[in-house]
């Protein structure tokens, strides 16, 4: 099952990097970043942050928007990815 987040360009060079940036969700104290999708299709890691599309979906944690996290990450598996830096942080507006 393919998300429409991500380029569907499955031979795509980023789908394959080892470290690159990307939007996820990052619980306090925690050094792995967990992104939308990744747990059924390999997610592309751009070399540059300019270049990361964030998700256009909001999720919820007690009601309230729970932000995302742009991070340079190390992918240690298919939908595990080690945090090696925080760029910034987005909160959508809850709707």
């Amino acid at each position: 099952m393919a998300s429409d987040i991500y380029s569907q360009n499955a031979s795509h060079p980023d789908r394959f990097r080892a470290e690159g940036y990307a939007w996820g969700i990052l619980d306090q104290g925690s050094e792995w970043l967990s992104i939308l999708g990744s747990h059924w299709e390999s997610i592309p890691l751009p070399e540059s942050p300019d270049d990361t599309v964030r998700p256009g979906v909001t999720v919820l944690r007690g009601g309230e928007p729970k932000p995302y996290t742009l991070a340079k990450v190390r992918r240690d598996g298919q939908d595990i990815f080690r945090v090696l830096e925080v760029v910034r942080t987005y909160t959508p507006a809850r709707s």
